[in-house]
């Protein structure tokens, strides 16, 4: 008997804990979208709320309580004892794509547990049911609704299980079943670790939608400065010599719609589309800059993928830090490598380099090149200053992410 008690009292804290768990795991995700929250809050408060009279009653138990306090909780135990399984049954059915809150089934489980609960507590009343350890229990009328309760309650679960077993996952369902043939701790045990595993699956999967949303609004970013020495620059061509700014303008009209076009791409693109863009760009440059930009492309391999504005913002990036107006030339190299985990795209520069103080700091663009790489092929960047002086900014494409 002692033994049976531990068990038991063993089962409650194990329920306390998981609950306990449970609320501070919903606190930290609780901008979760999509996810029955006042369902959920209510089935862990209702498993806390029930372990914590369980275990108070065994407490008592053990100190010989009076009678009184005894009754008071036994009384409390049998109104809320069979709250977490009727929640658990609510889950299930909003597991199953239905509204446990319309939902028939659901409307007949809260009838029965309103009958379980009146003819618990007029059995504990009337001294039906047993209060205190030693005292004998006898059958009556409200013992015998309590029980038919509880057997109608677990036919329309079985029914339920069969009726809606094939619309819901694989996990779900094991988990339903496993509640139906469990104790209600183990029920609530079980529900518990089904309810933190989809909260973190949800939560891991907001994440990764916010962290593509910042990424598209990353793409979205141009340099209103950059179209406005551009449009400067053709206008004072135009007079000074009126074919190369016949093909600034169309160089410049082919990275503006190679600029909208990655705007409005969902996923990765071809490396040569970036590649392309990357050309388009350092054409209006070069431009711009009347021959003091040099760039030196090395890329053998071009067959893979990368996010929208990849290469592109990077080859900005090193014109627009690495030209110095007191120095010379500006060379860029910009090669790609095929190792043996994936693909490396390296770009350098005789600049001078990151460690130069800037206030507008080099290092944001490629933050948002950065992020997307991460959340879109599982890509890297790595930034760091020449030996003989520049910059050198490395990325690493997955192999799995290749085309």
């Amino acid at each position: 008997m002692i033994t049976e008690q531990y068990f038991y009292a063993t089962l409650d804290m194990s329920a306390l804990l998981f609950g306990a768990f449970g609320l501070v795991l919903r606190y930290i995700a609780r901008d979760v979208e999509r996810w029955p929250k006042g369902l959920c809050i209510s089935i862990l408060i209702s498993t806390i709320a029930c372990a914590t009279v369980d275990l108070l009653g065994y407490g008592a138990e053990q100190a010989d309580a009076p009678y009184a306090l005894m009754l008071a909780q036994g009384l409390a135990e049998t109104l809320m004892a069979p709250i977490p399984s009727l929640l658990v049954f609510a889950y299930f059915v909003y597991c199953s794509g239905r509204d446990y809150r319309k939902n028939a089934v659901v409307r007949a489980e809260c009838v029965l547990t309103g009958a379980l609960i009146v003819a618990g507590c007029l059995a504990k009343l009337s001294g039906e049911a047993r209060i205190v350890a030693g005292q004998e229990p006898h059958f009556g009328p409200r013992i015998a609704l309590a029980f038919a309760s509880m057997i109608a309650l677990e036919a329309i679960s079985l029914i339920a299980l069969i009726r809606y077993w094939k619309d819901m996952t694989p996990v779900q369902g094991i988990t339903f079943l496993a509640c139906f043939l469990a104790t209600p701790s183990i029920q609530v045990i079980l529900v518990e670790l089904l309810l933190s595993i989809d909260l973190v699956r949800r939560y891991l999967d907001q994440k990764e939608e916010t962290a593509q949303e910042r990424a598209r609004v990353a793409v979205l970013q141009m340099r209103p400065h950059f179209i406005h020495n551009t449009l400067t620059s053709i206008y004072y061509l135009i007079a000074k010599d009126s074919k190369k700014a016949q093909q600034t303008t169309l160089d410049f009209s082919r990275y503006l719609q190679n600029k909208f076009e990655a705007i409005a791409e969902e996923g990765t693109i071809p490396f040569e589309k970036e590649l392309e863009h990357t050309r388009a760009y350092l054409a209006v440059e070069q431009a711009c800059y009347e021959g003091r930009v040099f760039v030196e492309f090395d890329t053998p391999v071009t067959s893979f993928n990368v996010p929208p504005l990849t290469l592109q913002p990077i080859v900005e990036n090193a014109v627009k830090h690495g030209m110095d107006p007191d120095s010379g030339l500006l060379h860029i190299f910009v090669a790609t490598r095929d190792l043996e985990r994936g693909v490396q795209i390296t770009v350098e520069d005789n600049g001078p380099g990151f460690t130069a103080p800037d206030g507008e700091g080099p290092h944001f663009a490629l933050d948002n090149v950065r992020e997307r790489l991460k959340v879109q092929c599982g890509g890297t960047l790595e930034i760091a200053d020449r030996e003989t002086g520049g910059a050198r900014v490395v990325v690493f494409i997955p192999r799995e992410s290749k085309r």
